[in-house]
């Protein structure tokens, strides 16, 4: 079954890769979770010396930074190489002793975040997303020009139109503090599929089975304030071209707090009895109909567990339960 799932896996980022159209974009669909596959095995293997290898892919960028043209590779591609292969490395290297928790093993994804809030700041990023502002703008118009020829509902055609017509910087300064954030999670995601084969590997090798970790134990270490306060910083005394950048940080840092008070909410209710499958249907109602609100309260209970420590989930200094 545990290979079954690998293969479906693997032909689905086969089947993505394909439907990006190829590319550096489309190989990042497959080079991503290869590169974190190799990494954590290599760093579970060897230690520190399988550090070599986000070195050594830590030179793409700077190539096509420094040389343009030498590499098949724009340096907005190919940072993601060494941060997904960091973010490997770093897991393997933390499986021994029983494996890191759930918000530690998050936290590792900082190198990605780094990446995330750089992108913005990289030459030609903000060329990029125009020349992809301009397809999608002919994209839609030709979505506006089908929908018409299908006699859709006119609210439909409406909403198509108004899209159609918003001037295209304000369409371009959008996806400069959106694309970050997507970009992102889509390496969270790929970094997570590279971590499943991972696990197939070791099992294949015949290697103790990788750490798991429940959601209700997730506590980021107190490290992981510092992007929280970089975004911050950046917000008040950075130039406009790191805006974007400091957005990103600030967001998944939020997001990161907001799952940690999500953990603490379970842990509360759970201790007063409540069944799991109640607490589950609490959370999800709270989060569809009091979003704006529910989020930013958790975001401060989670804030709030890294000093008061709510479920004491950190050892006593006296080795007291």
């Amino acid at each position: 079954m545990a290979v079954l799932r690998a293969t479906l896996l693997a032909l689905g980022l086969l089947l993505l890769a394909a439907g990006t159209g190829g590319g550096a974009w489309g190989a990042l669909w497959l080079a991503i979770p290869a590169v974190v596959t190799a990494s954590l095995l290599l760093a579970w293997r060897f230690g520190v010396a399988s550090l070599a290898l986000p070195a050594l892919l830590a030179a793409l960028p700077a190539v096509a930074l420094l040389a343009p043209g030498a590499l098949p590779l724009r340096p907005w591609t190919a940072l993601w190489l060494p941060a997904a292969a960091a973010t490997g490395a770093w897991m393997g290297l933390r499986e021994e002793g029983g494996g890191p928790g759930l918000g530690a093993r998050a936290w590792m994804h900082v190198p990605l975040l780094v990446a995330a809030a750089l992108l913005p700041a990289l030459p030609g990023f903000t060329d990029g997303i125009a020349r992809a502002e301009a397809r999608a703008r002919a994209g839609q118009q030709e979505a506006l020009a089908t929908l018409r020829d299908a006699g859709a509902p006119a609210s439909v055609i409406k909403l198509f139109q108004q899209s159609a017509q918003m001037p295209a910087a304000q369409q371009i300064e959008g996806m400069r503090y959106l694309l970050p954030n997507m970009m992102f999670l889509w390496m969270v995601a790929l970094v997570a599929a590279g971590r499943s084969f991972a696990a197939r590997g070791a099992a294949l090798l015949g290697w103790p089975p990788l750490s798991r970790a429940a959601l209700h134990l997730w506590r980021l270490p107190d490290p992981a304030l510092l992007p929280l306060l970089a975004g911050l910083a950046l917000a008040l005394f950075g130039g406009a071209a790191w805006k974007p950048g400091a957005a990103a940080l600030l967001v998944q840092s939020a997001l990161g707090y907001s799952v940690q008070g999500l953990a603490v909410v379970m842990t509360v209710l759970a201790s007063r009895g409540v069944p799991a499958t109640l607490v589950v249907l609490l959370l999800v109602f709270l989060v569809a109909f009091t979003l704006p609100v529910f989020l930013p309260a958790v975001a401060l209970v989670g804030l709030g567990d890294v000093w008061l420590d709510f479920r004491r989930l950190e050892p006593s200094p006296h080795g007291e339960a």
